[in-house]
């Protein structure tokens, strides 16, 4: 197995730099966001596609520019973090046109999540970069004003490995158990959708987090099957499911996403949870990705098993 890299950690006045990978970004909750980092210290620069006016089909410029984007971020060493700016829909375009050993060679800490769970799983596969989902400033401006903001930024600056799983929330267990292993996610339709380009690590011994939204529990069913069929699903060793905004059609009554997660689980027998502050709800945990990790039934559910950043 490929060691694993940590990405130096961030520290006060540091150069945050956010780019717009896949969907444009809402420049109104960009904005309050950015306020918000540079109220804690930070310098915030912004990625070439997110001013200029090049959009097309909603996202942010053609694959292309949004790759040069991403690799510009990585190869300037004045920055030290890369904040996506929202999900939406195209990472996956850009996926064979990154230089993944420049990656490598000049490590950084990558954040977002939803759609950006395209190049979570292929930067952490081709460059073992330790990356992170965690909270969007186009998507979530309202995380970077609460309290545990405080928690996010910490670990970034490795200060501490706690995670903040919202500890006010009563998180339901499938199976009862404690695993170790290697955290893996988290957006459960990108997941599926890159089983067979090669650009999905190994599940091995891993942990899958997953949330996903806009779905059935059809769609549900679906991707755990496919990923059954593929011979990917029995090989993790846990499963962390976050929060799940479904799709119900009155007309067309199926089971609840809850069900289906649940007849797969029991039929694995693996240490499963459901119900975590992450997704595409109100709350929005940071979990590094690529990461020693530890899951419980009992709290604390997440545990970091090693520090993230160097």
């Amino acid at each position: 197995m490929t060691e694993r890299i940590k990405p130096p950690r961030l520290k006060e006045g540091d150069e945050i730099r956010v780019i717009a990978p896949a969907s444009a970004p809402d420049m109104k909750n960009l904005s309050r966001s950015i306020a918000r980092l540079r109220k804690a210290g930070y310098k915030v620069t912004l990625g070439h596609n997110i001013k200029r006016l090049v959009q097309m089909n909603q996202l942010s410029a053609p694959d292309v520019n949004r790759r040069d984007e991403l690799m510009s971020a990585f190869m300037d060493d004045n920055v030290k973090a890369i904040f996506c700016a929202r999900g939406g829909y195209g990472s996956i375009h850009i996926l064979p046109l990154i230089d993944y050993d420049v990656i490598r060679d000049h490590p950084k800490i990558f954040v977002g999540y939803s759609d950006i769970t395209a190049l979570h799983l292929a930067i952490n596969y081709k460059s073992s970069l330790i990356t992170f989902h965690g909270p969007m400033p186009a998507a979530d401006p309202d995380e970077f004003s609460k309290t545990n903001f405080k928690d996010f930024i910490e670990i970034l600056k490795g200060e501490t490995t706690h995670i903040n799983s919202n500890s006010e929330r009563i998180v339901r267990y499938i199976i009862q158990g404690k695993v170790d292993g290697i955290s893996e996610g988290t957006n459960l339709s990108v997941f599926a959708s890159l089983i067979g380009t090669g650009y999905l690590p190994n599940s091995e011994g891993k942990i899958l987090f997953a949330e996903d939204t806009g779905v059935t529990a059809g769609d549900i069913d679906r991707y755990l099957f496919t990923m059954k069929l593929a011979g990917i699903l029995d090989k993790f060793s846990g499963f962390a499911f976050g929060e799940f905004k479904s799709y119900v059609d009155p007309e067309d009554p199926m089971p609840f996403v809850e069900d289906i997660v649940e007849l797969y689980m029991n039929s694995l027998k693996r240490v499963s949870l459901y119900g975590l502050p992450f997704g595409h709800g109100e709350d929005q945990m940071l979990i590094p990705l690529n990461a020693k990790v530890r899951i419980s039934h009992e709290e604390p559910y997440v545990e970091l098993l090693e520090e993230v950043v160097d």
